[in-house]
């Protein structure tokens, strides 16, 4: 009898470990960040990079053939492995998921060239922008010959990355705000639009063709957006209305606290510098906002002719703890020929700010 019920409880004790793997298994999938651009800049050897929520990069130099390798734990790539190739003394660019929880870049050297790794610099204006400066490769020809040069690990500073809320209900750590602005107090039943122009201050976001600045565009967009909004007797409140860093907290915050009836988030998209030939708008929702995201992404294409990319799922931070309907809207790509031309134009993101005013409208019911 106590054999069976030793064995019994090793059962029990196996299945409870085995349910604990899986839940833990299930949620680093559903909580993975993912690498939303990157490109590296040959004249420069400067490497940038964006996520959708804050990584911590971890870095070797790893010789034969030399070639620099960055990890990014909990990061999710989301498309098939990509490969960039170079004339010069860095050579390529491959980005691929190397396992389950991490994506990998390499930049890999020409043949008997090398780096100093002491001067390789990593720099972040938050934990989701990376910026990694290499020195110039150095030709060495002992470096292709030498099989027991030993990879050598790369330090990397501690960007401010907390936790995704999960089962301990952290939140991200937001950086110093200027004041949020004043909150209108309406009258019951009239909605409140939250116009989020996204990045600001330190952070620029993306940066594309010309050094078109994604923050540049948002906050001008975004403005037009909120005073076209105000004539049509709508409160429209921005989350900043300048160039300071706002973090992704209290924007959410503001947004909840005014019990606002949706929250729109303006942004502009990049890729690779390499892929000029894509543009196009893509909408994000997380979970109530599809609706909005539909009927606002429509509008502007309809008014804008922009090419269409979709509306899509996405885990957005500011997606995800807003309490109320809500989108993200990335209005083209800076990196893009086409849409960072038109981007470049006032008379265009007048057109692009309309066309999301009217979008709001037609949602809230106060126009066809």
């Amino acid at each position: 009898m106590r054999q069976i019920t030793e064995v019994v409880t090793v059962k029990i004790r196996w299945l409870f470990s085995g349910l604990v793997g899986f839940w833990l298994l299930m949620s680093s999938i559903a909580e993975a960040a993912t690498l939303q651009f990157w490109r590296f800049d040959q004249r420069d050897n400067r490497l940038e990079f964006r996520t959708d929520d804050g990584v911590q990069p971890r870095a070797q130099l790893v010789f034969n053939p030399t070639r620099l390798v960055i990890d990014l734990p909990g990061t999710r790539l989301g498309r098939p492995k990509q490969l960039e190739q170079f004339n010069g003394r860095v050579t390529a660019l491959r980005v691929a998921q190397f396992d389950r929880d991490t994506t990998r870049l390499v930049l890999e050297l020409s043949p008997g060239y090398t780096i100093n790794p002491k001067q390789v610099r990593f720099r972040y204006t938050t934990a989701q922008n990376w910026t990694i400066e290499l020195p110039q490769p150095e030709y060495n020809p002992a470096i292709a010959s030498d099989d027991a040069q030993d990879d050598q690990t790369l330090e990397v500073p501690q960007a401010p990355v907390i936790p995704r809320a999960s089962v301990g209900g952290l939140f991200p750590v937001a950086p110093t705000p200027r004041p949020n602005p004043t909150i209108p107090i309406v009258p019951n039943g009239q909605p409140i639009v939250i116009v989020d122009p996204g990045h600001g201050g330190p952070d620029p976001g993306a940066i594309g063709i010309g050094g078109l600045r994604e923050t540049d565009i948002v906050l001008d967009i975004s403005r037009q957006v909120a005073a076209l909004l105000s004539q049509q007797g709508v409160s429209a409140v921005l989350t900043r209305d300048a160039e300071y860093d706002l973090g992704l907290e209290p924007r959410v915050q503001m947004a909840n606290r005014a019990n606002a009836t949706v929250f729109v988030s303006i942004h502009a998209n990049a890729i690779s510098m390499s892929r000029p030939d894509i543009s196009g708008l893509e909408t994000y929702y997380f979970n109530t906002g599809k609706e909005l995201a539909e009927v606002i992404h429509r509008t502007i294409l309809e008014e804008t002719g922009v090419r269409d990319r979709r509306v899509r799922q996405a885990r957005f931070y500011v997606l995800r703890y807003t309490k109320m309907p809500s989108v993200l809207i990335e209005t083209g790509f800076v990196t893009g020929a086409e849409d960072a031309a038109k981007l470049s134009d006032p008379g265009y993101r007048s057109r692009m700010a309309a066309a999301i005013a009217r979008g709001i409208l037609r949602y809230l019911g106060r126009s066809s």
